[in-house]
Parts: structure tokens; sequence; C-alpha cells
């Protein structure tokens, strides 16, 4: 009898959500590109959204199950629209569905591309409408001011013994961490060439040659290698800076014999790295696809762990079996111990927006998302994906999360989000050649 008044509850509540959060189909697909501007978040009572994630935060996985079952039941003519720029979310989608019977044909998988989803999640914001029920996305810089401070995209962060997620990682939650690195092909480059973060600008040091071989994504195209860069100005970057000149050049840095006055050595690191660059890619995905084709000028890429996967050397001879990741990793290379740092650590966050029409559907789906079936679904034996939940290893091969943030510069949101404006135009300035 409890059981059943539990069922009836659950789904008024689902009813309610669903009526507190409706919208007209016009207003759903408003967008508002000549806005970039957040509206500020103004004082008031909680959403029915938010009631919904704060419940499905104390609820068990079977009274979860329960709630989403019951919304979706409610209300038969929603479809669970997540959008997300990796398709580790669609392959997880498929086997969310493949799980939950009661959700087969009721959810729909978006891609979306970052530069082209912000002013649509903005616009969404502004006018409190509708976008999707489940948001993944990157780019630390939009994130804070556009959508965390207007308390537009909200986090559900699972509960029980198969979750351990630090707290740096629950609010906002991470649905999935990133890296990028140093990759060369090893047939031409060896790890022994690449030593010193110092190489990358050129100048020689001590024992070691400067590299002009650098391939790199212009930031103003690419949002992540932006703040990568931007990262590089914060005080424990610039510590690694320092330590990394001194092994290289053999001397203490000193600002006062510089030509030029930077705001400290990051600002330093970056002038001169823009400067060295000798490729600028459009893509990570279509430079490590064309690796091998490098051979001749020793490029190293700077780009995703993940985008190995792409690399088509093998598929022809390879696909149908299991060797072709594997030749693949064994025709890459990448220094895990680059003086400075190896690389950059950075998220992609799982949220539910405010004006979600499904609440507890969005929570259990990121619930899915952080078990171990549900990354493993997506993301399992890919080198370059990290779960935020500490219980799920990392792919056989690589390392371990923890291993990759102490050894390269990790992205933080608050740095990012103070520093953007000064640094950026300095960024500015060093790529127009000024």
């Amino acid at each position: 009898m409890k059981k059943l008044m539990y069922v009836v509850f659950l789904l008024c509540l689902a009813l309610l959500v669903a009526g507190c959060s409706k919208t007209e189909p016009s207003q759903a697909n408003q967008t508002d590109s000549t806005s970039e501007e957040a509206a500020p978040v103004a004082e008031a009572e909680k959403s029915a959204v938010e009631t919904a994630i704060e419940k499905a935060e104390k609820m068990t996985l079977e009274e979860l199950e329960a709630a989403a079952k019951a919304e979706l039941e409610a209300n038969p003519s929603l479809t669970f629209n997540a959008d997300s720029l990796t398709s580790g979310v669609k392959k997880a989608l498929a086997a969310f569905e493949e799980r939950y019977e009661w959700a087969a044909g009721r959810t729909e998988y978006n891609s979306k591309k970052g530069s082209e989803y912000q002013p649509k999640l903005i616009a969404a914001q502004k006018a409190n409408s509708y976008i999707a029920d489940f948001v993944m996305f990157q780019d630390a810089s939009f994130l804070k001011n556009a959508m965390l401070d207007t308390g537009f995209l909200l986090s559900y962060v699972p509960n029980g013994d198969e979750f351990k997620i630090a707290e740096s990682d629950q609010q906002p939650l991470v649905g999935v961490t990133f890296n990028k690195v140093f990759i060369y092909y090893n047939a031409k480059v060896g790890k022994d060439q690449l030593q010193n973060v110092w190489q990358m600008t050129g100048a020689d040091g001590e024992s070691l040659k400067g590299l002009k071989n650098v391939s790199y994504q212009n930031p103003l195209g690419e949002d992540i290698n932006m703040n990568f860069l931007i990262m590089l100005t914060s005080d424990g970057a610039c510590e690694r800076l320092t330590a990394a000149y001194k092994e290289y050049f053999g001397v203490d840095y000193d600002p006062a014999a510089e030509e030029v006055e930077y705001q400290n050595i990051g600002y330093k690191f970056i002038a001169e790295f823009i400067r060295n660059v000798g490729y600028w890619h459009s893509s990570d995905t279509s430079e490590i696809k064309e690796i091998n084709n490098y051979e001749e000028d020793g490029r190293i890429i700077f780009a995703g762990l993940n985008k190995l996967k792409d690399y088509e050397y093998y598929k022809d001879e390879y696909a149908e079996t299991d060797q072709y990741y594997t030749k693949t990793i064994s025709a890459s290379g990448w220094n895990t111990e680059v003086q400075g740092f190896n690389g950059f650590v950075y998220n992609m966050w799982a949220l539910i927006p405010r004006t979600a029409r499904l609440p507890y559907t969005s929570s259990l789906f990121i619930r899915y998302l952080l078990s171990e079936e549900g990354f493993n679904k997506g993301w399992g034996g890919i080198l370059g994906y990290y779960s935020p939940n500490q219980l799920i290893p990392s792919a056989e091969g690589d390392l371990p999360l923890a291993s990759w943030k102490e050894s390269c510069i990790v992205e933080d949101v608050n740095y990012i989000d103070a520093s953007y404006a000064t640094v950026i135009k300095f960024i500015n300035m060093q790529l127009a050649g000024n």
C-alpha cells in the first residue's frame, strides 16, 4: 500500500513539473544570436526542476527509476532531449534505452557545436524557455558567467557506494574529462625530442634544441586552446614554467632582463609560443587523421589524446579486428615526462537546464552516465576519456586521471572567468603579430 501511495505521489509530482516548465513550441526553439550576454539572475523561489533535482539526489536508484518512469508515462507526448557535442552521449543514450524499456523510443540525441549552441543557450536562459532536458558541453569561459551565475544550468549529483566524485567535480557536475597532449608520429619523432616545454618557444637551451614544428589549433576558433593559454598565466602554471625555464636555460628567470615587460612568466611563454607555432591547424581530428603524412617535417601536434581514435591509416587493413586501435596507439607517441607540463586537462559538464521538462529522467540518465556501465558504453576502452567517478579506471594503456592532473595544466573555471578579459586581449595582440 505504501509503495502504491509513493508511485501516486511521484505521478502527481511529474505532472506538476511538466506543467511548471511547459513552453509554447515557438518559444522552445527561440534563439537570439544578436545578444551574447546572459540576463542577470533574479532572486526567486526554487523552480519545479530545482525541487525535483533535490528530491532525486535523496532517492535510491529504485526510487529514481520509478520517478523517471512515472514522469514519462504522465507526459506521453514529450521526448527526452539530450544536447551534446560528444558522440559518447549518443552511445550511452542508446544503452540507456536498452536498460530501461519504458524509455525506448522516448529519447533523442542532438549533436551540438559549442560556438553555435552557446547563443541558443543564452536565448533560452533569457526567455526562461525550454531547450533540452540534458546538456553536456565544454568551455569554462562561457559556463560560469552565462550559465552558472544565472542559475540556468543545474547539477544533479549521484549518490550511492558505486560513485566517488570529488567535491570539486560536483558543482558544476563533470560528465567526462579530457586531455590535450603533444602528439607525434612515432616513426619520425621520439619522446627524447620533446623534453621541456620551453623548446616550443623555438629558443635553444643549454643542451636541448628549440622546436619549430609545433602544430596548434587557432584559439580564436577553439575555446579549449584559448582556455589553455589563459591558464598558463595562473600561479600554478607560472611555478611550473619557472622551474622548467631554469632546467632548460640553466639560469633563473629574471623579469628585469626582459626587453618586453610581461605581467608574469606565463605571458612571456604565450607570446613566444604563438610566434613559434609552425602550423596552425583548423581541426585536431583532421590533423591526427593525417599524422603519418607529417613524417618528413616531424610535426608535433597539440591535440586531444582521444583523437587517436580518428587516425585512419590502419582502418582498411585492421577495421574488422581488435588490432586497429592498438596499431594506431603504437604508431603515435606522446611524452608523459615533459619538464613543465605534459598537456592540458579540461572538462565537459553534464547539466540540467532550469527549464527541463523531464528532470527525473535527466537525473536518472546522468546517474547512468556516471556509472561504470554507462561510461563504458559511451567512452570505454578509448584513451583520453576519464570519468569523474574515481571508481572507474582509465582505459588500458592510459594513465590514471590523477596522474594526468599532477603533470598537466588543469582547467580552473573560476580563474578563467576572472582572468578572461585581460589575458584574451594579450593573446589577441600576439595572434595579430603585435
